[in-house]
């Protein structure tokens, strides 16, 4: 089985004082942040019944009668 990219080198690294990381490691905890703030500020699908999908004298849920 062949891979995608070429496996047969080191990996890169980022060193920055104390803190040494590999470079694909980081992409994969980026991409995990941009998921997880994506995840916050999207607004989740709402459903918006109308009076004929909810039936007549369908009262809302939680909610009282109107």
């Amino acid at each position: 089985m062949a891979a995608v990219f070429n496996l047969n080198h080191h990996a890169s690294y980022v060193h920055w004082h104390f803190f040494q990381m590999s470079v694909s490691n980081i992409l994969v905890i980026v991409c995990m942040f941009a998921v997880f703030f994506a995840a916050i500020l999207l607004p989740f699908p709402r459903h918006q019944a109308t009076d004929e999908a909810a039936g007549a004298g369908a009262e809302p849920i939680g909610g009282q009668p109107s």
